[in-house]
């Protein structure tokens, strides 16, 4: 097992959850085919809703590979799926919904739901049977033994469904209730949802609907029903819900499955052309129950007819197996063509995971690699950094290829938060792992964060801790070496004695334990989602796992990285439970470093010389198996009785196996060793041959009662030979416990000190049995060493020669392991560049973008010889150290490294919303910006006479400026004499009043707007409005726009000239740029195009003839390409003359509101957000602001004053008013002329 060994009697079982449905495509080009891993599926909204988001694309074939250790989920799921497949008039999609989500059903349901069990029970009889099957074609599965575990809970299913029996019925619904009734009690003292729990489902209006939303989440987990009139007739319990239930799984909170979708829609006034529309909402009261649930049903149906359509090019595979055995055996397959990697298959007994021949043998079409990765909300249980080293190498070598985490994330410092998520490091590891957060780097997403903090601010019942923290937040892992937009480099190397640093304080965060008798803090039992301790994450072959991808990535040597690891760790006083877990590191460690590590215990001397049997094998693996059996009687007693009542913690219980002899070792303590990589399962242990032959094997006959049975426990794990061999007269080996509380705090804390539940001899022949390999395995466990050095020898077969180019990161341990900078070498390879060595002509270093370095050959001389040198990293021309070897031809150049937190503007606007061209071809790519299929998201009605829900998007367009940018913001509106700002908040300001004036909420409305640079010729780019969207996925709006770029040929062709002089006499918002701004705007346009484009781009695309994205930044050149010129911008998209000859040089985008990264920067203070909040839910009268810089009346002085011509809005200074002229000058005209207000002279 690849983390510490959790002992789980109760199995969570998960009806529902917290994360509102995604896109698992959307970071992917339209029209590309996709191979998605599912890592902790759950259920099926994920699928559903991608299949609808891709509904109006470009078609797409799409493989995804679905892994969940919980086979009921599974079970459930892919029922749920055939009966969409079926897709029988007879059955109304309201029984499918029913038979998902509802915990009780009436006779019609349940009669479907025993039809299709029945049906899958036949085709489950066989791995031949179900590919003959009518499923097989959408539906398939990894192993066989999948399939062959799934048909037993169909079969129950069935059986349930098929009780006539009223005595047996009631004997049944009772246990099912009891059942229920168990979890609902173990749950009532933890806390309930909140308003920031439910607001990512109510996004981007949470604050006026998520208060509607939580009683339908409390009446689903009191009652399991959705809706009114299902209560009476819905008694029967559902076998989906009954069979885990009634077994060993616990219902999780929460269960409602309105938490899946996206609600915003409920509570907003949509357009009568809306997709996703129901009716508007009544006067008076409003049955908030009934509406969200329409909302809900209303996005099943579609969500559901969309995955049947897609279906025939869908492929969903299916395997009930743990995350990182898939992940590790799919390396295995991929670099070996074997399909079984000898990792168990599950947490608990003795099956490993075989893939199936006909999927993944010779000739099989089942995937390997992968162009996204989610990981649901694992990370939680097992840890960023374990997905980061075991599942990232399965990402497609591709600019668009990520891995989505989601965890808890704190806001109060973003820089630190950040390092936080990889205990301090995330920084050098993501670095040397070449894996980085989109958005970290771009400091710029789409993905809201406003409605979860304002939320959390505007519940009373909110601890502070819940206000600075992020629950679920979504990270999206890159490849780095795509990141800058060229060629892939080589990656970036390091000292050794920077990564032996390295793993030594990741070593001492992970494994250094606070004072066990430290009681959890009270005010931190208030979150939903525990988070456990990074003991809990990781053991000692989860660090291995890390240092050999460390050496792998940087190519160093391992097994000398591995031995000066130990040496430091051993002798770091500091570590003390260092000699415990020495033992377990050497199970894995290369040979070099085994030898110190078995001297490091320091055991050597008291060795008994006794030979143990196993001896006797003529060949003995460096790592031999233990398999111990407990009986009952000992590990009963650590299960039952685990829960405090009344305290809201859990005891949670980790097993490991140990080894230990009564003497002390040179630290003076017992021989002690701890073994965390264990298996456990229960029933009998079966032998063959004899204990001192080579083909001893040891089998273990499974109890299926398993935790509820009274077999005995049977523990296996890996010891060293060596010192087991040496041990043997004198050493016992046992079941150990760490025993912590999991709070709902979101924390895991120590409880009291490690204990040994259960102790043997291990000469004891009835009890402990020494094999080769564990139960069940006919060879070692494939490790992350393996797999690493399988990938290089790859490599050097396919790329030998040596880069041009070579990186090395430099740490400054002085500075906790920090990298400070990163030294670039490139080869002077060419014979004009070694002459010009030769010659010592001037060398001048220059930055054009973030990531690279120009190197000029004598600048002043025509047609100087450029050469470019792409860091993996962003760096800072400031502080360059420049090496130059005239001889040996080539330069060194040390670069500082460049922070996002620290230097937050460096990627000003050259790095805002890049798109890059994928280097083996391909449509454009974006990095950081979602695709969005626009016209399937729902319109809001601009104008409607009740804004009220319009209204609360005011502060959400506010919030796109972070908290270090409104002062800045503020000084420059007041200050005498302007700066030029950074092009990304000017690029925000446009945005800002785009989205004011589009909407109307500060009173003026209009659609057009131009980007205008005053001393380059005017008006450059034309954006038109048709709409303004909701985007639930993202708590985001989105501006339906058609760009219009006046090039300088479509301007002097003459076809615009008729459609330009109708412009001259409508209302058009100009919006005077600079040129970093202009810059920005050409940058990012590609990628708000390539998001939503619904058409294919054609051979000759002018993007692949210039080589860049986008085609020039040039004055009056081609931004776009022309391949979506006029697609969706029919007659309608916007109603301005002339329309019909403009659109044909128009291109559709999606402009989003774009937010600073929660990673980087604050997003809003804490007294803004409880000012926001306040106001948002009627606290306080709204009070009167400048609408330009948002100063409050009578606050440091403030005196308003309002607009003399229009008498509509109000400014605190002359400099306000002059700076949101751009913005008022349309709507100041229409409210003179409407309410005949103020002066009309010089209008």
């Amino acid at each position: 097992m690849h983390t510490p060994r959790p002992l789980e009697p109760s199995s969570p079982f998960h009806a529902g959850g917290f994360n509102p449905a995604v896109n698992l495509t959307e970071a992917l080009p339209q029209g590309v085919a996709a191979d998605v891993l599912l890592l902790g599926c759950g259920d099926a909204r994920d699928i559903l809703y991608t299949s609808a988001a891709n509904r109006l694309f470009p078609e797409r074939k799409l493989d995804i590979t679905a892994c969940d250790v919980d086979e009921h989920s599974l079970a459930k799921t892919i029922m749920f799926f055939t009966l969409l497949l079926d897709d029988d008039e007879s059955v109304p999609r309201e029984q499918v919904w029913n038979t998902y989500f509802h915990f009780y059903l009436d006779e019609r349901d349940v009669e479907v739901l025993g039809t299709q069990a029945k049906k899958l029970l036949r085709l489950s009889s066989s791995w031949q049977e179900w590919h003959a099957g009518p499923y097989a074609d959408t539906l398939r599965f990894c192993d066989e033994k999948t399939l062959s575990v799934l048909g037993p809970i169909w079969a129950k299913y069935a059986e349930q469904a098929g009780w006539r029996d009223p005595s047996a019925q009631k004997a049944h619904r009772d246990r099912f209730q009891e059942k229920l009734s168990e979890a609902r009690k173990k749950h009532d003292c933890e806390k309930r949802a909140g308003k920031q729990d439910v607001a990512r489902a109510c996004s981007p209006l949470a604050m006026c609907l998520a208060h509607n939303l939580l009683p339908s989440v409390e009446k689903h987990w009191e009652t399991g029903l959705t809706g009114s009139p299902t209560l009476e007739k819905s008694t029967i319990p559902n076998p989906v819900f009954s069979v885990p239930l009634t077994g060993t799984s616990t219902l999780k909170y929460p269960t409602s499955p309105l938490l899946g979708f996206h609600l915003a829609a409920a509570h907003a006034r949509l357009a009568e052309n809306s997709p996703l529309r129901i009716e508007d909402e009544p006067e008076g009261d409003v049955d908030w129950e009934a509406r969200l649930l329409q909302t809900a049903r209303v996005q099943f149906d579609e969500w559901t007819s969309a995955f049947i359509e897609a279906a025939p090019r869908t492929i969903v595979r299916f395997t009930a197996s743990e995350c990182f055995t898939l992940c590790h055996t799919l390396r295995y397959n991929l670099e070996s063509g074997e399909t079984c990697a000898q990792h168990y298959r599950t947490n608990s007994g003795f099956d490993v995971l075989t893939l199936a021949e006909s999927e993944y043998g010779v000739g099989g079409t089942a995937p390997k690699q992968f162009d996204i990765i989610d990981t649901s909300t694992l990370s939680h249980d097992v840890g960023v950094l374990n997905f980061l080293v075991s599942a990232a190498p399965l990402l497609k070598a591709s600019p668009t290829s990520t891995l989505y985490t989601a965890g808890l994330h704190k806001l109060s410092d973003a820089g630190a938060g950040f390092e936080q998520l990889l205990y301090g490091y995330t920084t050098p590891i993501s670095l040397l792992l070449g894996l980085v957060p989109a958005e970290y780097w771009t400091n710029m997403t789409a993905m809201s964060t406003v409605d979860q903090v304002l939320a959390a601010w505007g519940d009373d019942d909110a601890t502070p801790q819940a206000k600075d923290t992020l629950f679920g937040y979504r990270l999206s892992w890159k490849q780095s070496e795509y990141m800058s937009g060229q060629l892939p480099r080589a990656p970036l190397r390091a000292e050794l004695i920077g990564l032996v640093a390295l793993g030594q304080s990741l070593y001492y965060n992970i494994f250094s334990t606070s004072n066990p008798l430290d009681p959890p803090a009270e005010a931190d039992r208030k979150t939903l989602i525990p988070r456990k301790a990074a003991q809990s994450q990781y053991h000692t072959g989860s660090l291995l796992a890390f240092l050999e991808a460390l050496a792998d990535r940087t190519a160093a040597d391992s097994n000398e990285l591995c031995k000066q690891f130990l040496q430091v760790v051993a002798s770091d006083t500091d570590l003390v439970s260092i000699s415990a877990h020495l033992a377990a590191f050497s199970i894995d460690v290369p040979i070099s470093g085994l030898a110190f590590a078995e001297q490091a215990w320091g055991w050597q001397d008291f060795a008994t010389g006794v030979t143990p049997g196993f001896k006797n094998w003529a060949d003995v693996p460096r790592a031999v198996a233990l398999t111990v059996v407990i009986p009952p009687d000992r590990w009963q007693p650590f299960i039952h009785g685990r829960e405090e009542d009344g305290e809201g913690i859990n005891v949670a219980c980790h097993a490991s196996g140990h080894l230990r002899v009564d003497k002390q070792d040179t630290r003076g303590g017992d021989i002690a060793t701890i073994y965390s990589d264990t298996q456990i399962g229960f029933g009998s242990v079966e032998t063959e041959g004899s204990p001192d032959e080579d083909g001893f094997v040891v089998r273990v006959v499974e109890d299926e009662a398993g935790w509820a049975g009274n077999s005995p426990m049977i523990l296996s794990y890996y010891v060293s030979s060596e010192y087991l061999g040496a041990m043997f007269a004198e050493a016992v080996v046992g079941f150990h416990l760490r025993l912590s509380t999991l709070s709902t705090s979101g924390t895991e804390e120590p409880l009291e000190t490690a204990l040994s539940a259960f102790e043997v001899s291990v000469s004891d022949t009835d009890k402990v049995f020494i094999s080769k390999y564990r139960p069940g395995q006919t060879g070692h466990e494939v490790t992350e060493g393996n797999l690493r050095e399988l990938q290089k020898s790859k490599r050097a077969a396919q790329d030998p020669a040596s880069p041009d180019s070579t990186f090395t990161a430099f740490f400054d341990l002085r500075r906790d392991t920090e990298i400070t900078a990163i030294e670039g070498r490139l080869n002077i390879t060419s014979d004009e560049g070694k002459k010009l060595l030769a010659d010592k002509v001037p060398i001048t270093i220059d930055q054009p973008s973030p990531f690279t370095l120009t190197i000029t050959f004598d600048k002043e001389k025509p047609n100087p010889l450029v050469l470019p040198l792409t860091f993996p990293a962003p760096i800072l021309r400031e502080g360059i150290t420049t090496r130059v070897a005239r001889t040996s031809h080539y330069i060194e150049l040390l670069a500082p490294l460049a922070q996002p937190h620290t230097h937050p503007d460096l990627l000003s606007n050259t790095f805002l919303l890049p798109t890059t061209l994928p280097p083996n071809g391909g449509p454009p790519a974006t990095l950081n910006l979602p695709h969005l299929s626009l016209s399937t998201l729902p319109i809001l009605n601009l104008s409607s006479p009740q804004r009220h829900p319009l209204t609360t998007l005011t502060t959400l367009t506010s919030l796109t400026f972070s908290s270090r940018e409104r002062p800045i913001r503020a000084a420059n509106f007041h200050a005498e004499s302007r700066t030029h700002l950074p092009a990304r908040l000017n690029l925000k300001e446009s945005l800002f009043t785009m989205f004011m004036l589009a909407s109307g909420l500060q009173g003026g409305q209009t659609g057009l707007f131009g980007l205008n640079h005053p001393s380059r010729g005017g008006l450059h780019i034309l954006l038109l409005v048709s709409a303004l969207r909701l985007d639930g996925a993202h708590g985001n709006v989105v501006l339906d726009v058609a760009v219009l770029p006046l090039t300088t040929q479509l301007v002097r062709d003459g076809a615009m000239e008729e459609f330009l002089l109708v412009l001259r006499e409508l209302e058009c918002c100009v919006l005077d740029v600079d040129d970093a701004e202009l810059e920005a705007w050409k940058r990012a346009l590609p990628a708000m195009v390539e998001r939503c484009r619904t058409w294919q781009h054609k051979e000759g695309c002018e993007y692949v003839t210039a080589g860049r994205v986008p085609i020039s930044l040039e004055h009056g050149e081609p931004v776009l390409c022309q391949c979506g010129v006029g697609a969706g911008l029919e007659d309608g998209f916007v109603s301005i003359p002339g329309w019909e000859t403009a659109s044909k040089h128009a291109t559709r985008a999606a402009i989003s509101l774009l937010f600073a990264s929660p990673l980087v920067e604050e997003g809003i203070s804490p007294a803004k957000a409880r000012i926001a909040a306040d106001e948002l839910m009627g606290r306080r009268l709204p009070r009167r602001k400048c609408v330009n810089c948002g100063g409050f009346q009578d606050v440091d002085g403030v005196k308003l004053r309002r607009c003399a011509k229009c008498l509509m809005v109000e400014y605190c200074s002359a400099e306000c008013q002059k700076a949101d002229w751009k913005k008022h000058r349309a709507e100041c005209k229409r409210d003179q002329e409407m309410f005949g207000l103020g002066p009309r002279k010089g209008v």
